[in-house]
């Protein structure tokens, strides 16, 4: 990575004022999750060493977004990568800046736009029925595969992952991608106690929680500005990250994940394909 972090980070934050003004603006409901999340408890910011920023909404809210960007974004700073496209095949959409370049190892090859982004994450209703639950992390889990695999991922560790990927690459397709997606979001027009995220690198023991800790956006410090945590945030990221408050030690901290392969902060991508 090419730009400091410190100059990435705000960029990204510019980023994230936009959508909070959009969200706001059209009565859309929005929380930082996972490391966002913990930054803003532990850091009243960015985790100091990370690179992106991650937020989640329920699925009404989600597709409220979606529908409500394609219209009235300001396509001339901004573009909305949707999920599930040809361009994008991920289940998460991303908002990206125009104008910046954030090309990173999987994707540098890609024919996609790619600027600096935040990730935008839907929450599903889940199942109380651990079994049932189970399922929809399972399906969820094939369709990332299938994806990944298809963007040409490769892994050279995880086992579990180089088996999902194999059995993806010959039958998550057409008719039973479709039934598997239906599958992971088959609650939504339905009343659940618990929201699960399914679409990130969450063991299934940490991806669900009772939709009752979302509740009334907090806005929390967060840089120089205030953005929105879960009204519950402690116990969610008790739960996803044990003890959030303690820095992690060094060894951990060798194995964060650097998303960027490079960066230009005022140069658009296309200068680089």
């Amino acid at each position: 990575m090419t730009t400091d972090i410190k100059s990435l980070q705000k960029k990204i934050l510019e980023i994230t004022i936009y959508l909070d003004d959009f969200c706001n603006e059209h009565n859309i409901t929005y929380y930082l999750m996972g490391g966002s999340a913990l930054g803003a408890l532990r850091h009243k910011g960015f985790i100091p060493w990370d690179d992106d920023l991650d937020v989640f909404m329920t699925y009404d809210n989600y597709m409220k977004f979606i529908e409500k960007a394609r219209n009235h974004l300001n396509s001339k700073r901004f573009y909305l990568q949707e999920e599930n496209t040809e361009e994008w095949p991920m289940f998460f959409t991303k908002l990206r800046m125009h104008g910046t370049t954030f090309i990173e190892e999987n994707t540098q090859n890609a024919n996609m736009h790619q600027g600096v982004y935040i990730d935008i994450m839907c929450l599903n209703n889940v199942s109380a029925n651990k079994l049932y639950r189970f399922f929809q992390f399972s399906a969820a889990l094939l369709l990332t595969a299938q994806t990944i695999d298809k963007r040409g991922y490769e892994s050279n560790k995880n086992v579990k992952k180089k088996v999902a990927m194999l059995i993806a690459r010959f039958f998550v397709r057409g008719f039973i991608k479709k039934k598997l997606l239906s599958f992971v979001r088959s609650l939504n027009t339905k009343q659940t106690k618990l929201v699960g995220h399914f679409f990130g690198k969450a063991p299934f023991s940490k991806t669900s929680f009772p939709v009752a800790w979302l509740g009334k956006q907090r806005y929390v410090p967060f840089e120089d500005t205030k953005l929105p945590v879960p009204q519950q945030a402690e116990k969610y990221l008790a739960l996803r990250f044990g003890d959030y408050m303690k820095m992690p030690d060094e060894s951990t901290l060798k194995e964060y994940p650097v998303h960027a392969l490079f960066v230009n902060l005022e140069k658009d991508y296309k200068e680089y394909q």
